[in-house]
């Protein structure tokens, strides 16, 4: 057995102290750590509740899809339409002209140079092209008991070519500066003082008189 000696006895009395120190430091960290966990679980409820005397805020409804947008029209009325250039000129028109429709294109100096029109009488459409100075110019039209015409004017009125289907038959018909006059197909003819139709076989030559030079048959 060991004796105790004054030393021996510090020693013991130093480690039990030291020992219960320690078990107090313990209980007191444990303590703590329970506050820290209770403080971080309250913050937590807090946020999550409603403050007090405050509603809880409905829930938006969504907003309902937008409509489709009405379809836009599908035609457009008026009794004309202008179309201008950059400079303001009329360049092309479509209007309404004696109560029948009509367009027409026009260059830089206003001159309609395209023209596109129904006729009253005979009813019927007419297109007319030419040139800026309105000498020469093409002509087609399909009118009533007439059938389709094409006549060909050049820089003088008197040079033509004309070509028409009638009833009748078919005839081609040209003409020179000078005023002789080919006819071709059928036709009417003045001969020997009365008039004999002719047939798309005929040809015909007049002088500057429209009197007959020549025919056959």
């Amino acid at each position: 057995m060991t004796e105790s000696t004054p030393q021996h006895d510090a020693i013991v009395a130093r480690i039990g102290r030291l020992e219960r120190e320690n078990r107090r430091f313990k209980r007191g960290a444990i303590v703590f750590l329970v506050m820290i966990a209770s403080v971080g679980l309250m913050a937590q409820t807090r946020q999550s509740a409603p403050a007090s005397g405050q509603k809880p805020k409905a829930r938006t409804p969504a907003a309902p899809a937008a409509a489709a947008a009405p379809a836009g029209p599908t035609a457009v009325e008026a009794q004309g339409f202008i179309l201008k250039d950059a400079n303001g000129k009329v360049r092309a028109e479509l209007g309404l002209a004696g109560g029948s429709p009509s367009l027409k294109f026009r260059d830089e100096s206003g001159s309609a140079l395209v023209s596109l029109s129904l006729n009253e009488g005979p009813a019927g459409p007419v297109l007319l092209l030419s040139d800026p100075q309105h000498h020469a110019s093409v002509a087609l039209s399909v009118l009533e008991k007439a059938g389709p015409q094409l006549s060909l004017t050049g820089e003088r009125a008197d040079i033509q070519l004309r070509m028409g289907v009638t009833p009748d038959g078919t005839a081609l018909e040209l003409s020179d500066k000078d005023g002789f006059t080919t006819s071709i197909g059928n036709g009417i003819v003045p001969k020997n003082g009365q008039v004999k139709k002719t047939s798309a076989a005929s040809i015909v030559l007049y002088n500057k008189e429209r009197k007959v030079l020549w025919s056959q048959p």
